[in-house]
Order: C-alpha cells, then sequence, then structure tokens
C-alpha cells in the first residue's frame, strides 16, 4: 500500500495525461560569507577602531578628571562647613596614603599625617583612583603653566602652592600663626593633581579664593578651564 503520508511536491504543471508532474526535491542551497568579503570587514572594524579608542581614551581621561577634583571641591566644602559648625577653624589634609592620594578633614590642631579611624577628630576623607599623585606644582618641559590670581579670582596676589588650606569659623580661608596659633587671612590655595594613563600625562588643580570660593580646573591641552 502506497505510504498516504508522504511528502510529494508538484510543480502545478500537467503531462499529456492530464495527471500532474511530480518533482524531486533539490539539494539545498547553503549561503555565507567568503573569505575576502570577512577580510574586508574586518578592515573596516580595524580601521573605525584606531580613530574610536584613542577619543574614547580621552573621554574616559576627563569624566575621571572632573569626576575627581569635583569630589575635591565637595570636601573642601565639607571643610568650610565643619568651621562654621563647630566655631574652630579645620584642616584639610592632602597626603599620599599607600601610593594613593587621600583629602581629609580635622580639626585644624590636627597634625595627623592618615585619616585614621580612632582620630576622634577627623570628619571627612577622600581616597583619589590610584592615576592621581600630588608632585607639586606643574613643571618640565611638557608641563602645563601654573595658574595665575588673576586667572583663578582675578586678583595679583600670589596664592599658596600645594599646601594644605585652612578655613576659620567664618568659613573664610586662612593660615595659622605658628606662633601665636590664631588662623589669619590668606592669599588663597591652589593644590595641582597629577594623572598618568596609559602613558598619557595630565593636570588638574583645586583653588579657593581669599573670599573662600573653591574650584576645580582642569588643563586641556592649551588652556586651563573649569
Amino acid at each position: 500500500m502506497p505510504n498516504k503520508h508522504r511528502l510529494v511536491l508538484f510543480d502545478g504543471a500537467t503531462t499529456g495525461t492530464g495527471k500532474r508532474r511530480r518533482v524531486g526535491r533539490s539539494p539545498a542551497v547553503s549561503a555565507g560569507f567568503s573569505l575576502v568579503e570577512l577580510m574586508v570587514v574586518m578592515a573596516i572594524i580595524l580601521v573605525i577602531s584606531a580613530f574610536a579608542i584613542p577619543t574614547l581614551t580621552t573621554t574616559m581621561d576627563g569624566i575621571r578628571l572632573r569626576g575627581t577634583t569635583g569630589s575635591a571641591t565637595n570636601i573642601a566644602q565639607r571643610c568650610r562647613m565643619q568651621a562654621a559648625k563647630r566655631n574652630l577653624y579645620q584642616r584639610l589634609h592632602f597626603a599620599t596614603v599607600g601610593n594613593r592620594v587621600v583629602l581629609f578633614v580635622t580639626d585644624g590642631t590636627d597634625a595627623a599625617v592618615a585619616p585614621l579611624t580612632t582620630d576622634n577628630k577627623l570628619w571627612a576623607q577622600l581616597w583619589f583612583p590610584g592615576e592621581f599623585s600630588i608632585p607639586g606644582a606643574p613643571a618640565g618641559a611638557v608641563a602645563p603653566p601654573q595658574l595665575t590670581s588673576t586667572q583663578m579670582w582675578g586678583t595679583a596676589t600670589a596664592p599658596n602652592v600645594n599646601v594644605d588650606p585652612y578655613f576659620n569659623a567664618r568659613g573664610l580661608p586662612c593660615l595659622p600663626n605658628v606662633v601665636t596659633g590664631v588662623c589669619g587671612p590668606t592669599i588663597g590655595f591652589v593644590y595641582y593633581y597629577r594623572y598618568q594613563s596609559g602613558g598619557r600625562t595630565r593636570w588638574a588643580a583645586n583653588s579657593i579664593s581669599p573670599a573662600g570660593r573653591i574650584e576645580s580646573w582642569i588643563w586641556n591641552g592649551t588652556s586651563w578651564g573649569n
């Protein structure tokens, strides 16, 4: 008996006897990419990557620089508010601990060189990513020029460079007198950071004007900007 479940394909034509003509299955046709086509696609991807990767890394460096200097601005504001809150001058320490830059806030008389959990005068701390260092003011053939007080706050006085800033009980920047211990008015502060990643070196800074204005700065290769 014929198999009733057998699949039979017809082409719609008829034979001379009026019966439909049975056609057999044709072999499956496989399609794909040739080696040349794959090589062309790979070449295009490599060309695009050559342009995109440097742009991406530069963008990521910029994001990390802005994020870190922004956080440094925030902890400086915290130091300022703590001074007003406690009615006592406060110190914003800049230190390197375990090859990482750390900023921390204590009472002005606290001479700590690192933030310790046992220090009952420690109020806040901020750890920078490992790419940052605080070698001092920019120097060398490829280093940017130093920021001037005219650029930062419009005066001709030279700021304190990479010196720990203090804030008095009024929230104004100050420097303690080594003899009297009184934290008196100052000409402002600027602190520089060096960022190194993948053979690239960039610079950033935070400034505090004599009136207490706190800003962050980033060197873009040609000029300083906020």
